[in-house]
């Protein structure tokens, strides 16, 4: 049976539709998510995409279904035996809701977030990486985050907020300034920052590389922080993907992301067994959020 990262992988392809679109989402080179792609389907010994015309396209075969549903149901009986060892915490006081927000969300995300679950009570706030975010999920620490989605496993549930489109970051004076929108392919001859770290926990951000050859990695680079990120690419140590809701350091410069675009989902994450879960049902909250459970 796969594992946590094969699952976080294999959807994210599918949701994407391209090896390409899935490497860019999660911040990565696409031959890191094409070979880690080979290697869960050696080791399965099944083949779980059709490649299409071209390096990238891929269409998901039936059989990836039934590899997904598979992990799915292990992963809620993990869930149910969760929820019974920690009923006592459906009586949990929720005057005070704590959430932990990612420190790569957009001004107008965290106000769109914070506009939602001010209607539910007093809110606790911590700012975080979306590492930390995840764990103190995970322990009780916190209620909620409002993170990226990397299509997190079946224990977390999640509320959109907003979609939010990626473009290029290149500094000043790059052959990309001359350009009104930079294609994905044209990245694979630059030199690229790997941010990945600042935007999605880590198990998902490294899952890519945890197999990739000495020659096919992603650069010397460690960079848990969105300003070191933007800085290593303002002095022109190479460019990267950025959200189109970030504010940029002087002297960045961005053009549209296009064929294909890609997008990030901006999500409330809670644990699958917290009582939190049942505020989405309050009336008061917008419609939209209420359904996209």
């Amino acid at each position: 049976m796969i594992d946590q990262k094969d699952y976080q992988l294999l959807k994210t392809i599918g949701e994407q539709g391209s090896v390409q679109r899935a490497a860019s989402a999660i911040g990565v080179s696409w031959p890191s998510v094409s070979k880690r792609l080979a290697k869960i389907e050696e080791k399965l010994q099944v083949t779980l995409f059709e490649r299409r015309r071209g390096r990238n396209g891929v269409v998901p075969l039936p059989v990836l279904k039934s590899i997904l549903d598979e992990y799915e149901n292990f992963s809620k009986t993990l869930t149910a035996t969760i929820q019974e060892q920690t009923a006592a915490n459906d009586d949990q006081d929720l005057d005070i809701l704590r959430i932990g927000i990612a420190t790569t969300i957009g001004k107008a995300d965290v106000e769109r977030a914070l506009a939602m679950l001010g209607t539910v009570g007093s809110l606790a706030v911590k700012d975080m990486s979306a590492d930390e975010a995840l764990h103190a999920l995970e322990a009780g620490e916190t209620d909620m985050a409002l993170l990226a989605e990397p299509s997190y496993a079946p224990m977390f549930k999640s509320y959109l907020v907003s979609v939010d489109p990626f473009q290029v970051a290149f500094p000043t004076g790059h052959r990309f300034e001359n350009q009104n929108s930079v294609q994905l392919s044209e990245l694979d001859d630059e030199n690229y920052i790997n941010r990945s770290l600042c935007e999605f926990p880590r198990y998902f951000a490294e899952q890519t590389n945890a197999e990739a050859d000495a020659d096919e990695d992603d650069g010397p680079h460690d960079i848990t922080n969105e300003v070191v990120a933007q800085i290593m690419i303002q002095q022109g140590y190479g460019v990267a993907v950025i959200p189109e809701s970030l504010v940029v350091v002087q002297g960045l410069r961005t053009r549209a992301l296009v064929r294909p675009s890609v997008v990030r989902k901006i999500m409330l994450v809670t644990r699958a067994d917290s009582p939190v879960n049942g505020i989405f049902q309050k009336s008061s909250l917008p419609a939209s959020l209420r359904a996209s459970g």
